[in-house]
C-alpha cells in the first residue's frame, strides 16, 4: 500500500507522488529525467495560461497565477516580495505533496513553475529554492527572478 507516503487528493500530489516513488526507486540519476518532464509540462501550462490570459506585466501575471494558492481559505501562500522582476513567495503548504522528499526532488519538480512563469510572463526567469517542505522546513521559500528585460525564446524560460 502507498497510504500516507504518497499522497492523492490532487493532481499534483499525485505527480509528486509518482515523481518522488521514481526517485525513491532509481535514485538521484533518474532526477534529470524528472525535471525534463515537469519543465515541458511548465512550457505547456505558461502557454496555455497566457492565451487564456493574454500579455500581462510579470506582477499582474504571478499574482494572477498563483492567486488560488494566495486566495485560498486558509491560504496556501503569500508573497514575501513583489517587483517589475522579482517574487519572493511563501508556501505554507506543498501542493505537490513533497514533505521528507528531499530537496533534490523539490528542485526537479519546481522546473514546472520555472517554465510556467516564465512561459505566462515571456520572461526568461531563475528560481532559487531558498527553504522547501521537501526538505523538513517549516514552509516553502522560493524567488523567481527575471534575468533581463527579455522574451524567454526558449520555451522553458533557461
Amino acid at each position: 500500500m502507498v497510504e500516507g507516503k504518497y499522497l492523492v487528493s490532487s493532481s499534483r500530489e499525485v505527480q509528486g507522488s509518482l515523481a518522488r516513488l521514481l526517485y525513491e526507486k532509481n535514485g538521484p540519476e533518474v532526477l534529470p529525467l524528472i525535471a525534463a518532464i515537469f519543465k515541458e509540462f511548465g512550457v505547456v501550462e505558461g502557454k496555455k495560461a497566457r492565451n487564456k490570459l493574454g500579455d500581462l506585466d510579470f506582477t499582474t501575471a504571478v499574482r494572477t497565477f498563483f492567486r488560488p494558492a494566495l486566495e485560498s481559505k486558509p491560504p496556501r501562500a503569500e508573497i514575501v516580495e513583489l517587483t517589475d522582476s522579482k517574487l519572493v513567495l511563501k508556501g505554507l503548504t506543498c501542493a505537490m505533496g513533497l514533505r521528507g522528499a528531499g530537496r533534490a526532488v523539490c528542485q526537479a519538480i519546481m522546473e514546472i513553475d520555472k517554465a510556467i512563469v516564465s512561459n505566462l510572463t515571456k520572461k526568461k526567469v531563475e528560481l532559487n529554492i531558498i527553504h522547501t517542505m521537501a526538505a523538513n522546513d517549516p514552509f516553502c521559500l522560493v524567488e523567481f527572478l527575471v534575468l533581463g528585460n527579455n522574451d524567454p525564446g526558449t520555451e522553458g524560460g533557461s
